[in-house]
């Protein structure tokens, strides 16, 4: 799941929140769904693509270095 959500976003080994932030502001762009008409077959697909990257995006965050650096104290 890790890497299926990386190659997604284009992340290569360590999580940058800036480089992952701009990744997803791209995809969604790219594929959301009110881009297509309600005829439009890939209508179904941007669906289906705009979720995974939503789910995609904040798994990565959750995982972040930054993330748990800036929540360490809360989980000890």
């Amino acid at each position: 799941r890790i890497s299926e959500y990386k190659k997604l976003f284009g992340v290569e080994k360590e999580i940058e929140l800036k480089t992952l932030k701009k990744s997803y502001r791209n995809l969604v762009k790219e594929w959301h769904p009110d881009k297509f008409q309600s005829d439009d077959a890939k209508k179904a697909e941007a669906e289906i693509q705009s979720r995974k990257i939503i789910d995609g995006y904040h798994f990565l965050v959750s995982m972040a270095p930054e993330t748990k650096a800036a929540n360490l104290e809360a989980y000890t």
